[in-house]
């Protein structure tokens, strides 16, 4: 099978039910013939409950993806402190 995405990850952080969690696992696990397959049967109401499984992983992401640039902001700020003060030791008297 060739998966568009593998929700391992994402799916870690997500508070949902099981029978949410099955659901996004399957939109974000199942290869495009599976998905265009339940495209052509869903109602109006299973696109909308799919996309709000999509969308609130995709704002896990988000967060996930913040925590991480800040955690590498932090880093290198911390970093270039360390570099700048042995810089700068050079010049001390």
């Amino acid at each position: 099978m060739n998966l568009l995405y593998n929700s391992g990850i994402v799916l870690q952080r997500i508070e949902m039910n099981d029978w949410d969690r099955s659901n996004l696992h399957f939109i974000l696990d199942s290869d495009e013939a599976t998905l265009e397959d339940f495209y052509s049967w869903a109602t109006e109401d299973d696109l909308a409950y799919a996309l709000s499984l999509v969308r609130q992983a995709r704002t896990e992401l988000l967060v996930q993806e913040a925590e991480i640039l800040d955690e590498l902001l932090t880093d290198a700020t911390a970093d270039d402190v360390a570099e700048a003060n042995t810089m700068l030791k050079q010049f001390q008297l």
